[in-house]
């Protein structure tokens, strides 16, 4: 639930302005990927805004993250989900430790200017388990 909030506050018809959709922002590319990927999703008519397949996009996805990441654990999974693996596996492997804090030190991410200023995607890509676990205490 936590994960939902920081992705779109429980907003089921937001498009952000990267083109993410829905509760859990996929991006097109992932959201096609994942449909195609997971039978289960396949029950469902393709369609990132509708909850239903959202949700559960979201959870085969967070898995597919867990497991495919060269370090173990909720913070790498969370920031492969939304930074994308082959970045963080880079940044990993450039640290040479599992270690949260060297790795942070190896983000290496695009700056982009909006109108409200610049958005530092490594500074967003760090935070974002940390939100996730600050969220996640009171939906215990």
């Amino acid at each position: 639930m936590a994960q939902i909030e920081v992705e779109s506050r429980c907003n089921e018809t937001i498009t952000a302005f990267d083109g993410g959709m829905g509760l859990g922002q996929f991006m097109p590319e992932t959201a096609r990927w994942i449909h195609n990927q997971e039978k289960a999703l396949q029950e469902f008519d393709f369609n990132p805004y509708d909850p239903a397949w959202n949700i559960r996009a979201m959870i085969l996805y967070d898995r597919y993250c867990y497991e495919n990441t060269l370090c173990t654990g909720w913070y790498y999974a969370f920031r492969v989900y939304n930074g994308g693996i082959a970045q963080l596996n880079r940044e990993i492997k450039l640290a040479g430790v599992c270690k949260e804090e060297e790795v942070e030190k190896f983000c290496n991410r695009r700056k982009i200017r909006l109108k409200s200023g610049i958005l530092d995607l490594c500074e967003v890509n760090i935070k974002y388990p940390y939100k996730i676990f600050s969220l996640a205490r009171r939906w215990r």
